[in-house]
């Protein structure tokens, strides 16, 4: 909870306005002196009440009401609930008609914002008929919460006089933070070694490639330093041939999430199963002690490498907000983030919805840069059709480990593999 700041933004909407109000009273009043008798009278002084009224509403202190918001929790869990109470309080008893009280939430949580009991309430919205009352509270409960970084930063008020001459309204900062963290699973089994290409030496706590031990050859691939070149072989082949040198890898690994708006269009909920599924493995690995790290293009770069429950919050803490916002498609992407040498000496986890040729070109592309690197395919579908299993096997047979992510449990996904399939 959070003590409010002024910011005194209040205006009057006024169909008739005081004028109207006072022509009204000025109309009775002269029919009264003309006409006499008892109805005259009584007809203006019904009115003068309610203009009396009308007229101390347009000076009534509306921005000196207190109010504050308390939150359940500020720290969640997608899928969780969240329960916000409003408070207000007015230190004088002037009658209120009718009082409409707005928390002006974002949006996708107004989406899920339920009432809280309140007979006129809608999501975080609610008329209140106070009168003299000074203290009025309602809540309203926010299920499922969606996954992100919210900032509620105010509360609208809005009243006016019985007959609409007068509306009176004002916004107040009320800044509260919350972070919802991306829901995991918990997986029974997962290895990286299994999943890593045989033969590749293991190198503790480091990831080193060996520049002055070359295995092999392999053609040239845009980026590659004029050193690496093998002339020798380039001659007798004629064509440019770049040195395969000796790489050694780690138990560490680095995540890289798709975040390319063309790999998901309008599929948002496939989106946060790829989040769900970096802290699912973020999760899993931390337990098991692995140093992790994850690479953002939010930050536009990667999270240092370390282990530990305090980083995995860490890792938490990025995933909440990151968002499909990289114009480039993928591919293109994550080949620049590799030529510019950002993911030399790493074993990286890709995780994305992407399965075509271009793709699978990227990521032999990457594999030829002496990169570990595994690949996780984000299915949209339970089962997986015939052409993503072609896709899978080609990949796995080009020596990149790729495992397949469908139905709504991981942990049967990985166990499964690309077993199950509809041709």
């Amino acid at each position: 909870m959070k003590r409010l700041k002024w910011k005194l933004n209040s205006k009057y909407k006024t169909p008739l306005g005081l004028a109207g109000i006072v022509l009204l009273l000025g109309l009775t009043f002269s029919y009264a002196m003309f006409q006499g008798g008892f109805v005259s009278w009584f007809l203006f002084y019904s009115v003068f009440p309610f203009t009396v009224y009308t007229v101390t509403m347009v000076f009534y202190p509306l921005h000196r009401i207190q109010m504050t918001r308390e939150l359940s929790k500020d720290l969640l869990m997608a899928g969780e609930e969240l329960t916000v109470t409003i408070r207000l309080k007015r230190k004088t008893p002037f009658p209120l008609f009718y009082l409409v009280i707005h928390d002006e939430i974002p949006a996708p949580l107004y989406k899920e914002a339920l009432h809280g009991g309140e007979e006129d309430q809608i999501h975080s919205r609610v008329l209140f008929f106070p009168l003299f009352k000074k203290n009025l509270v309602y809540t309203y409960r926010i299920k499922p919460v969606p996954r992100g970084v919210y900032e509620l930063k105010s509360i609208a008020l809005k009243t006016g006089d019985v007959f609409g001459f007068v509306q009176k309204e004002i916004k107040i900062n009320l800044s509260d933070k919350v972070f919802i963290y991306p829901r995991y699973q918990e997986i029974e089994r997962w290895e990286m070694d299994k999943h890593l290409q045989s033969g590749i030496q293991r190198a503790g706590r480091k990831s080193l490639t060996d520049y002055t031990s070359t295995v092999s050859v392999r053609d040239y691939a845009p980026g590659d330093k004029l050193s690496w070149l093998h002339w020798k072989a380039s001659a007798r082949s004629n064509k440019l041939l770049t040195k395969v040198f000796e790489h050694q890898r780690n138990d560490d690994y680095v995540i890289v999430l798709d975040q390319s708006a063309e790999s998901y269009g309008n599929q948002d909920w496939l989106f946060e199963k790829a989040v769900s599924f970096a802290a699912t493995i973020t999760h899993y690995s931390v337990q098991k002690g692995a140093s992790i790290g994850l690479y953002s293009s939010r930050n536009k770069g990667q999270l240092l490498m370390n282990s530990g429950t305090d980083h995995e919050w860490r890792i938490f803490h990025e995933l909440a907000s990151v968002q499909p916002d990289i114009k480039k498609p993928f591919y293109e992407w994550l080949k620049q983030e590799f030529i510019d040498g950002r993911l030399e000496g790493r074993t990286v986890v890709i995780i994305s919805p992407l399965l075509d040729d271009v793709m699978i070109r990227t990521l032999e592309m990457v594999t030829a840069r002496q990169a570990n690197a595994v690949y996780f395919y984000m299915s949209a579908n339970d089962r997986l059709h015939s052409q993503e299993l072609t896709s899978i096997h080609r990949l796995n047979n080009s020596l990149i480990p790729a495992v397949s992510i469908y139905g709504p449990r991981f942990s049967d996904a990985l166990k499964a593999g690309a077993n199950r399939a509809s041709i």
